[in-house]
């Protein structure tokens, strides 16, 4: 009995510590107040800002910056993120900034990614949240007719190209039955700009030994069809098992898009994802 009196004792103090992170509602809106400017001055202010800055000295009060038990300004916060993390390196937000595929930064899809956290449903499964599945369900079918997929195609949303990437090349390793027996006389074909993600998802795969073949590129850095066909074709005169190309619709590199149309007649002549 004294166990449990002492479990509930800590309980009840655990709890109060706890509801820290549960502010009440004039604090929520002092808070978000200052938010709110802060990312207002930052959208206002875009078109001056570089869409690179070189890091200097002020980005150190990250690592400067301890965690105390006690809450701390937000507005010592927010001037911590504008100094080190705002003001440094890459600024996607930029109209400037080229250098890859960010996030599009679009104002009301980052209100719907407010509603979503605060709300905090689950869209793993459809019996925990039947309206947000149906959301991206209606996303994804949405997409589909776009690119002229069939109505029976099925898909997911993931947190980026990484982990597509790595669905894509799962999906052709079980489709064409790549197994730990034929691994080594498989082949791989892609160009020396595909993604980084890409040899990342493959040794994650499984496919680490498979043989990867770089397909030289034309002037304008896009795969050369040509001479993907004759890489296919000596590979399978020497008895190895050709079964994916990767292709790229926009290299991080050049922006090259590669001739996926002709990419994927070749592909399908000879039976590959």
């Amino acid at each position: 009995m004294g166990d449990i009196k002492e479990l509930e004792k800590r309980i009840a103090e655990v709890e109060l510590i706890s509801r820290q992170l549960e502010p009440e509602r004039e604090e929520r809106e002092n808070v978000r107040a200052e938010v709110i400017s802060y990312t207002e001055n930052f959208l206002n202010h875009i078109y001056q800002k570089k869409a690179y800055e070189i890091e200097d000295t002020e980005a150190d009060q990250i690592l400067s910056s301890s965690f105390a038990e006690t809450p701390t300004d937000i507005n010592q916060l927010l001037k911590i993120v504008g100094e080190a993390v705002d003001k440094t390196g890459l600024n996607p937000a930029s109209g400037g900034h080229l250098g890859y595929i960010p996030g599009g930064g679009i104002y009301y899809s980052a209100l719907g990614d407010y509603l979503a956290d605060i709300t905090n449903r689950y869209a793993g499964v459809f019996f925990a949240s039947p309206g947000a599945v149906r959301i991206e369900n209606q996303l994804l079918r949405w997409m589909s007719e776009i690119v002229g997929y069939p109505k029976s195609s099925a898909g997911n949303l993931t947190s980026g190209g990484s982990i597509a990437n790595l669905i894509a090349i799962a999906a052709a390793r079980d489709a064409k039955k790549i197994s730990s027996k034929n691994i080594p006389v498989s082949v791989i074909y892609l160009t020396e700009h595909a993604h980084h993600s890409v040899g990342k998802a493959i040794r994650i795969s499984g496919l680490g030994e498979c043989i990867l073949r770089n397909i030289p590129m034309d002037k304008m850095f896009r795969m050369r069809t040509d001479l993907l066909r004759i890489s296919i074709n000596e590979d399978l005169n020497s008895g190895l098992n050709p079964f994916m190309v990767i292709a790229a619709a926009g290299t991080t590199d050049t922006g090259a898009i590669d001739p996926l149309d002709k990419i994927a007649a070749v592909a399908e002549e000879n039976n590959l994802w």
